[in-house]
């Protein structure tokens, strides 16, 4: 009778339970992640600052004010205001639009980081809720294994190794089972940390989305532009580009305005006034600071060609890793997963007959349930490829 229960449980083998409390999805937990990180508020904030330094692009110089006596018979005032050529100041202004949009790039990677760890966080609870969920089938049913092996050992119908046997495999699930709630419990607290999130929380079942299969079908290798590491190295090179535009303009002559009387009281208020400019004659260090800005453009381009050299390499890699994995994952589902219930259904079948014993049993229970977990391992593996190849083409 004994051995019928057991394949009655053997039967209901795995299955991805809901459960009672509220599922907190992925994109919802990147959404409240970025709501409550610190480094993300903090980008905001430089971004705000380039933004108020705007202003500030066309920063004249405090006019010159002086009371003095020209002629010696009486004191008037006079003041001056000097001025760069018009260009610099408009030079000025595009520069600091284009260190507005370095700040903006800079926040986007942070997010995009930020992105990648809660969603590789959330991959991880989900297959730890999976192998959580597969264990606890395989700990129930090997203690009741135990515990039958246990009595029929001291009626006499079996031998001490088959008792022995029996209660070592259930020791090794058992203690795997119990590494499995405390794994998942650690990352789900680590989640909570992200989102702020003080209620416990339950995420969805470990599943692969077709969109992600027809992403490792056919990545889109244009997409690689999109990295936010490499738009940053982009948005300085056009940061070094408007910087040597900026730097030629210092090197053109300057204005200066004024009013001053050097004459005597009854002077013509036309004759009052002067107009002057600055000559750049020691040009020697307006062309050392072109040839720096240049030479800045320089270093920004060859870094931004080696980034995208890692990055082609790296995704060659998460493209492999995905095609590999895929691979893996369909074995599973077409062959594996099937061959595993025949191996359960046949010793299932060989042990109500008698023809198997307790050893043999939990032997080939072993190697089917193992099957399993490579599966979940795999669609695991997978959906990590695929974050690893979204967040390399900048589409997380």
């Amino acid at each position: 009778m004994f051995r019928y229960r057991i394949i009655v449980f053997l039967t209901g083998f795995i299955s991805f339970s809901a459960s009672a409390q509220q599922v907190l999805t992925e994109d919802e937990a990147v959404s409240k992640a970025l709501a409550n990180n610190k480094n993300i508020q903090a980008a905001s904030l430089q971004v705000k600052q380039q933004q108020q330094l705007l202003k500030s692009a066309i920063n004249l110089p405090n006019p010159e004010f002086f009371w003095e006596s020209p002629t010696g018979n009486f004191y008037t005032g006079s003041i001056t205001q000097s001025f760069e050529f018009p260009t610099v100041y408009s030079n000025q202004y595009r520069l600091q639009k284009q260190q507005i949009g370095v700040a903006q790039k800079e926040k986007q990677l942070t997010e995009a980081e930020l992105k990648y760890r809660v969603k590789v966080l959330y991959l991880e609870i989900q297959y730890a809720d999976s192998l959580a969920s597969q264990l606890y089938k395989q700990d129930t049913l090997y203690e009741k294994i135990k515990l039958s092996a246990i009595r029929q050992f001291r009626a006499g119908q079996i031998d001490y190794l088959q008792q022995t046997f029996a209660e070592t495999q259930y020791g090794e699930i058992h203690n795997q089972y119990q590494q499995s709630l405390v794994r998942a419990s650690s990352l789900k607290a680590q989640l909570q940390w992200f989102t702020g999130i003080k209620d416990p929380i339950s995420v969805e079942p470990l599943a692969i989305s077709l969109s992600q299969v027809q992403l490792s079908l056919a990545p889109d290798s244009t997409a690689l532009f999109a990295n936010p590491a490499l738009q940053i190295l982009q948005q300085q090179e056009n940061v070094a580009k408007q910087n040597i535009a900026l730097q030629k303009s210092k090197a053109l002559p300057g204005l200066a305005f004024g009013y001053f009387n050097q004459g005597e009281r009854d002077t013509k208020w036309l004759n009052r006034f002067r107009v002057g400019v600055t000559i750049p004659l020691w040009f020697g260090q307006y062309k050392s600071n072109i040839n720096a800005a240049k030479t800045e453009q320089q270093v920004i381009q060859s870094k931004q060609q080696g980034l995208q050299q890692d990055l082609s390499a790296q995704t060659i890699n998460t493209s492999s890793e995905m095609r590999t994995n895929w691979q893996s994952v369909q074995y599973y589902q077409q062959t594996g997963l099937r061959k595993a219930q025949e191996v359960i259904t046949t010793s299932q079948r060989f042990f109500v007959s008698g023809e198997i014993d307790y050893i043999s049993l939990l032997r080939n229970s072993n190697d089917a349930y193992t099957v399993y977990q490579k599966y979940l391992e795999a669609v695991r593996n997978y959906n990590l490829s695929v974050i690893n190849h979204k967040y390399l083409m900048g589409q997380l």
